[in-house]
């Protein structure tokens, strides 16, 4: 599929990137980013995102306490811009805090909470966009990725090439701040609202 960025897609990433601003400009520690200090944010998020339903019932704020304990390796987790280490994680706190979910365990919600307090390395592991980015790369929508690690590599390698030139061409002077300017940051949430489109997320319902 020949890649198209639209200006929608800027447009959605835009007023995403200021209601959540805070959070994606948080230069504190980690565990003391709004999304996960604050139980009303991760509320909100949860509601947003729709990750309640991967997380056991009421275990919701026992998963937020476990990201902000000191012995989670919440930090090396956002350092690794591989994804392994988000991987390794969601596979320890799957059998305490998971349900099922279509297959995908804590995957998602590990990768969104990630792409909010690391957002020049994270994207999110969200369905629409797993299919968005199978039918950029031309390959059958339902293609399975079997780890994170694979997913963001292969997302990287979209915006190394014609993909990441259109972004950062119609982002040219259109950035919500100068922290989003930097490192990506931006860009992988045009990125990920692209894939997310392509993917079917706001296709009309039949």
């Amino acid at each position: 599929m020949q890649p198209t960025i639209l200006n929608r897609d800027v447009e959605i990433a835009e007023k995403n990137w200021r209601a959540w601003q805070d959070v994606f400009e948080h230069v504190g520690r980690p565990a003391q980013n709004p999304l996960l200090a604050d139980i009303r944010r991760l509320s909100r998020f949860r509601n947003e995102y729709g990750i309640n339903r991967t997380i056991r019932k009421g275990r919701h704020d026992e998963f937020r306490m476990r990201l902000r304990d000191p012995k989670f390796p919440l930090v090396v987790l956002l350092d690794d811009a591989s994804g392994s280490m988000l991987d390794r994680q969601e596979g320890l706190l799957r059998e305490e805090f998971g349900t099922y979910d279509g297959g995908h365990g804590l995957r998602s919600v590990l990768s969104k909470v990630a792409s909010f307090l690391a957002p020049h390395t994270f994207v999110a592991f969200d369905k629409y966009a797993l299919k968005g980015l199978n039918v950029t790369l031309g390959r059958p929508r339902s293609r399975r990725f079997d780890s994170y690690t694979e997913y963001l590599s292969d997302l990287n390698l979209l915006l190394d090439g014609e993909v990441g030139k259109q972004v950062r061409d119609i982002c040219r002077n259109r950035y919500p701040t100068q922290y989003a300017s930097q490192r990506d940051r931006f860009h992988r949430r045009v990125v990920d609202v692209y894939l997310m489109r392509v993917g079917g997320r706001w296709a009309p319902s039949r």
